[in-house]
């Protein structure tokens, strides 16, 4: 998995239970195309890009559940016993059915007191996994470029990466020990609100926020609590990713009649990208929504000859340009183009990715390379 992928998972790098992503690989094995710290720590390195089930006989009874968690969307539960030498382990694995046809899955390893134990102690084995564990931590920290951070029960950060401190203008020395009413006094009620809410359910949540200055940021902020052995919170963390210039991007676009889309099939649903209701002449839209919406708001006498070409379009790689009308909401007509791509990566899913500009005032140059 590309680094970029692999940064959408940054929140389970911190998940103490093993998680895994595999994609279906003919014939009956799953190829690991990302795996947590944990997961590597509990089944050994090298297991990204490479197939899963057939390096490990254990596993394969878990072929046919998997299968029907893939078909049926139903999430499966089994546990898992194999010997490494040093003893018997027990994993409790959960699968569920992920975007895009691929698998999740979470290990979680048995409790020591529910295991039979080694035939003796050793420390230096304990002190070598502890030491291994918190290097592993601080790789994540210290290697990812979005800001990750630690709170107590006061609101002071107790920890913070150096790409975290780097973002928000400061050193690590002049964040740890303060609260956000101390470094961002005119944002800090919205971001001290959105920590206690995280307290309050004990849920990980995700927000927009927004910080001012000379450049002013925004954050997408995913927060969780943090909790020891007995269950009680003692603080939370939080991944935070600059995602400013996605929002200056994003009223570009509004600004230039200018929208985003992503049609997957052949499951025909069809997702926007912000400014998309207003400019197919609607009050709201939906983000995701069928392709046969989009359909019932064209002109009818485009309505055939647009659903044809969308539809045969994503069976080969090709480059889009489509013309059509849309009828909005007050029953005005507007005049739309459409710039795209079709991908076809595998047979079970194809994509058309592009902008839907408005062009009834005006008149636009495709993109290079772009061809009706």
């Amino acid at each position: 998995m590309s680094s970029s992928s692999a940064s959408n998972f940054a929140i389970e790098a911190l998940n103490p239970d093993g998680f895994l992503v595999l994609r279906p690989e003919a014939p009956d094995d799953f190829l690991c195309e990302y795996a947590n710290p944990a997961a590597q720590t509990l089944l050994g390195h090298g297991l990204e890009n490479a197939l899963f089930l057939s390096t490990r006989r254990a596993w394969l009874g878990l072929r046919a559940a998997w299968g029907m968690t893939l078909d049926t969307g139903l999430r499966s539960e089994q546990w898992i016993h194999w010997d490494t030498g040093s003893g018997v382990h027990t994993l409790r694995v959960r699968a569920a059915r992920a975007p895009e046809g691929r698998l999740y899955v979470w290990l979680t390893e048995q409790p020591q007191e529910h295991r039979a134990p080694p035939p003796g102690p050793d420390p230096r084995r304990d002190e070598a996994s502890s030491r291994y564990a918190t290097a592993l931590f601080q790789a994540v920290m210290q290697g990812s470029t979005d800001a990750i951070y630690t709170k107590n029960l006061e609101g002071q950060y107790t920890r913070i990466n150096a790409a975290g401190a780097q973002l928000m203008g400061r050193t690590v020395e002049e964040v740890v020990g303060r609260t956000d009413a101390e470094l961002w006094p005119a944002e800090a009620r919205a971001s001290v609100a959105h920590d206690r809410e995280v307290m309050a359910f004990r849920r990980t949540l995700t927000y927009e926020e927004a910080q001012s200055g000379q450049p002013g940021r925004v954050w997408l902020s995913t927060k969780g609590v943090l909790q020891d052995e007995q269950g009680r919170v003692f603080g939370l963390f939080g991944i935070s990713r600059d995602i400013t210039e996605r929002k200056r991007l994003e009223q570009s676009l509004r600004a230039a009649s200018v929208t985003l889309f992503d049609l997957r099939m052949p499951e025909g649903l069809l997702r926007w990208g912000p400014g998309a209701a207003e400019l197919l002449g609607h009050p709201s839209l939906p983000s995701e929504e069928p392709l046969t919406a989009l359909l019932a708001r064209l002109h009818p006498e485009d309505r055939m000859t647009v659903a044809a070409r969308l539809t045969s379009s994503t069976r080969t790689p090709v480059k889009l340009a489509l013309d059509f009308r849309v009828v909005g909401a007050r029953g005005e007509v507007r005049s739309l183009t459409l710039w795209g791509e079709a991908h076809a990566d595998d047979a079970r899913e194809q994509r058309i990715i592009g902008v839907l500009v408005d062009l009834t005032w005006r008149t636009l140059a495709p993109p290079s390379g772009v061809a009706a």
